[in-house]
C-alpha cells in the first residue's frame, strides 16, 4: 500500500478543541441554572486556557487527552454544587454560603499549582528521586498536623483539617502527593532486591527487613495517625495504595496476598475497637435499621438516584433537590449527579474516569524510566481506589468511607491534591513522549506530525 498516511494532528491541538467543548456544556448548563451563560463560559474557559497555554510551553508532547477529560469532571461537579447552592437557598437557609463560588475560587488556585507543578517536573522527577526522604519527612508531618493543639480542627467527629485564620484544609492530601512520590522513587531504587528476596519464613520468600523497614515505617506511622484521626478512610485508600505499587514495582504475588490478610485482620480490630467503624458497618449492611440517623444518607442518595431514573430530574425545578442527600456536595455528590443527570450523568462520570485512569496507566507502561513509571502508576491507583470507594459506598456496595469523588466532589484541599497529580502525570507524559499510541506513532514517522 502506496497510500500516503494521514498526518496525525499536534495533540495540543486535539486539547484546545475538547476544552472548547467541555467549556460550552458548562456554559450551556449556566443557562439552565438561570445564570449568564458568557460568565460561565468566560470563567471556566480562562482558567483552562490558561492551563492549555501554559502546556503549549511547559509539556508540549503531553497526553493531549488528560487535561479535557478532567475538565469534564470538574464542570460536572461545579454544575451540581451551584444546583445544590440553589436548592438550599431556595428552601429558605439564610446560613448556607455559596459553595460553588469558592469552588470556582479553589479551581483557580488549582490551576496555579498545577502550572507550578508542571514548571518544576518540566524535566522529569529527578528532583523527586534525591529529595526522596525528605517527601517522606514531609509526608509523614503533613498527616501528623492535625494533631496539633491550635490549629487541628475536628469535623463530623474526624480530626483532619487545620484552621488558621478562617481558611481551612486537610493536609492529608498533601501528605497522599508526597508519599506516593517517596513509594515511586525508593521503589525504583530497591526494586530488585524487593523482587528476589534472599531470606525465607519457612517455606516462605521474604525480603530483607533493611529495603522494606523503611516502606513498613512509613505505612505503619502512616496508619497509626490516620486511626488517631478518626479517619479510617483514608487509612484503607492510603494502605490499598501501597499494596498496589509494591506488587506493580515488584511483580510478586506475595504482597497483595499478606496485604489481603493485613487488611482482614485490620477491619476486624476495627469493627472491634472503633465504635464508629462498627456504625457504618451496621448501616451499610442494613440502613432500615436506623433510617433516620446512621441509614439516613445512604437512604436519602438511593432515593434521590431512584427519583432521577434515566435522564435525571434537571438543575433546575420542583423535584430538583440535591439538598436532600447529607453532605451531598462532598462525599455524596455522586447520589446528587444520579438524581439530577440521573442514570446517564453516572455513565458520564464513569467513561470519563475509565478514560483518564486507561490514559495514566498507558503512560506508565510506556515510560522507560522505573521512576517515572511508578509514579504515574502510584497515582493512577490513587485516583482509581478513591474513586472505587466513594462510588462502591453509595451504591452500597461497600461501606461508607468518607473519602472524595476526585475532581468532582467539593473541597479544596482535594482539587489542589488533584490538580498537582494531573500536573505530574503530564510532565511524566511529556518527559517519556508518550502522548500517541504505537499505531499514531508509526502513522506520524510516516506522515509527518503538523
Amino acid at each position: 500500500d502506496t497510500a500516503p498516511a494521514r498526518p496525525v494532528k499536534h495533540p495540543r491541538l486535539r486539547e484546545l478543541v475538547l476544552l472548547a467543548g467541555v467549556s460550552v456544556i458548562y456554559a450551556m448548563g449556566f443557562v439552565q441554572l438561570g445564570r449568564p451563560a458568557l460568565i460561565g463560559f468566560v470563567s471556566f474557559a480562562g482558567i483552562f486556557a490558561v492551563l492549555h497555554v501554559g502546556m503549549r510551553f511547559l509539556a508540549p508532547r503531553a497526553d493531549p487527552l488528560l487535561l479535557p477529560v478532567a475538565a469534564l469532571l470538574v464542570a460536572i461537579g461545579l454544575l451540581q454544587i451551584a444546583a445544590i447552592d440553589q436548592a438550599q437557598i431556595s428552601s429558605g437557609r439564610t446560613d448556607w454560603r455559596s459553595l460553588g463560588e469558592l469552588q470556582a475560587a479553589w479551581l483557580g488556585l488549582a490551576a496555579a499549582a498545577f502550572l507550578a507543578t508542571l514548571w518544576i517536573f518540566r524535566a522529569g522527577l529527578g528532583a523527586a528521586w534525591q529529595l526522596r526522604y525528605t517527601l517522606a519527612l514531609l509526608g509523614i508531618l503533613a498527616m501528623l498536623s492535625p494533631l496539633l493543639p491550635g490549629v487541628g480542627h475536628t469535623v463530623n467527629g474526624a480530626r483532619l483539617w487545620l484552621r488558621v485564620g478562617g481558611l481551612s484544609f486537610q493536609p492529608g492530601e498533601a501528605a497522599k502527593v508526597l508519599l506516593v512520590l517517596f513509594f515511586a522513587a525508593y521503589l525504583s531504587e530497591r526494586r530488585e532486591l524487593l523482587t528476589y528476596p534472599s531470606r525465607k519464613i519457612g517455606p516462605i520468600p521474604v525480603p530483607d527487613p533493611r529495603y522494606i523497614a523503611p516502606l513498613l515505617g512509613v505505612v505503619a506511622l502512616a496508619l497509626l495517625t490516620f486511626v488517631q484521626q478518626n479517619d479510617l478512610g483514608s487509612s484503607l485508600l492510603f494502605f490499598a495504595t501501597f499494596m498496589a505499587i509494591l506488587w506493580v514495582a515488584t511483580g510478586r504475588l506475595f504482597f497483595p496476598v499478606a496485604g489481603l490478610a493485613m487488611f482482614g485482620a485490620g477491619v476486624w480490630i476495627a469493627l472491634k475497637t472503633f465504635s464508629h467503624v462498627n456504625v457504618r458497618f451496621q448501616a451499610w449492611l442494613n440502613p432500615y435499621h436506623d433510617p433516620q440517623v446512621s441509614g439516613y444518607q445512604i437512604l436519602m442518595g438511593q432515593y434521590a438516584m431512584a427519583e432521577g431514573r434515566i435522564g435525571g430530574v434537571g438543575l433546575v425545578g420542583e423535584s430538583a433537590q440535591p439538598n436532600i442527600i447529607p453532605f451531598a456536595w462532598t462525599d455524596f455528590i455522586l447520589a446528587a449527579i444520579g438524581h439530577t443527570f440521573g442514570l446517564a450523568g453516572v455513565l458520564v462520570i464513569v467513561i470519563a474516569f475509565v478514560v483518564l485512569l486507561t490514559r495514566v496507566f498507558y503512560v506508565a507502561l510506556r515510560s522507560r524510566s522505573d521512576l517515572h513509571a511508578l509514579a504515574a502508576a502510584g497515582f493512577g491507583i490513587v485516583i482509581a481506589v478513591q474513586t472505587l470507594l466513594i462510588a462502591g459506598g453509595v451504591l452500597r456496595i461497600l461501606p461508607l468511607t468518607g473519602v472524595t469523588l476526585p475532581f468532582v466532589s467539593y473541597g479544596g484541599s482535594s482539587l489542589l491534591a488533584n490538580f498537582v497529580i494531573l500536573a505530574i502525570i503530564l510532565a511524566i507524559s511529556n518527559s517519556e513522549g508518550t502522548t500517541l499510541h504505537p499505531a499514531e506513532q508509526r502513522e506520524a514517522a510516516l506522515g509527518g506530525v503538523r
